[in-house]
């Protein structure tokens, strides 16, 4: 049977029977896909599975009718997910016990502070709300960026909710015209200057610190739908920038 016949079949009658034989004849993509995160301190067989649970995902959401083939469907939903496994792999491995746990009240103080007083705290702010030292408040920032191995590589869909589906360089360009972490950088920060601190702190909470919209929402007391079109409005205006350059 030919694959677009049993997609049709399986959009029919979609038994746990016939998408596991569809995923068997796409695992080679898994195989694919993980080869460049092999060797980097996660094993194979852990990167393997996450890329077929990815698999089986993209499967039963692949509607056959929408015009494009499997594969270019699947493809940025089986390396998202092998892409934010290997992130947090690598931060459960790199980042201390301690630091871990401080990030927590760290985080709470981070959004009480917000709400207080309508601006990011700086590490002396943060030090007297949680009594932990200047030092310990740079080691719990410095390891947010570790769990994100560098924060614009946080995955987004369409509609700006987590996913495996694509990530920020959709919506920048910025990986494909080869630019430096650095310029990268001072692009970001030329753009969020232009905006309200209220669309600063969605925007860090959504890309470095990896937040729910939902979450962030319930923080501000605003609905999910804002945090969603702040979101949109700062990828648009990045977009905008980086494609300038």
């Amino acid at each position: 049977m030919a694959d677009e016949e049993l997609f049709i079949k399986y959009k029919q009658n979609p038994t746990i029977e016939l998408r596991n034989e569809i995923v068997e004849k796409y695992l080679y993509m898994v195989d694919i896909l993980i080869r460049k995160y092999t060797g980097k301190g996660v094993e194979y067989d852990d990167l393997k599975q996450v890329g077929a649970l990815a698999l089986v995902q993209a499967v039963e959401r692949f509607d056959p009718d929408r015009g494009f083939t499997f594969s270019a469907f699947a493809t940025p939903t089986i390396v998202g997910e092998i892409k934010k496994y290997f992130r947090d792999k690598q931060w459960s491995l790199k980042v201390p016990r301690r630091v871990k746990e401080m990030s927590g009240r760290v985080q709470q103080a981070r959004d009480k502070f917000f709400l207080e007083n309508h601006r990011e705290p700086n590490i002396k702010d943060l030090a007297e709300a949680t009594g932990f030292s200047d030092e310990d408040i740079v080691e719990v920032l410095d390891s947010s960026n570790a769990y994100t191995t560098y924060s614009l590589n946080k995955t987004f869909d369409d509609d700006g909710e987590d996913s495996g589906a694509a990530s920020l360089e959709k919506y920048t360009g910025f990986d494909e015209k080869g630019f430096t972490s650095v310029e990268i950088n001072d692009i970001i920060q030329k753009v969020l200057k232009e905006f309200p601190d209220d669309d600063r702190y969605i925007f860090r909470e959504r890309v470095i610190f990896g937040r729910s919209q939902a979450d962030i929402a319930k923080t501000l007391g605003i609905s999910q739908m804002t945090v969603s079109r702040t979101e949109r409005k700062i990828k648009e205006r990045l977009q905008e920038e980086f494609s300038k350059e």
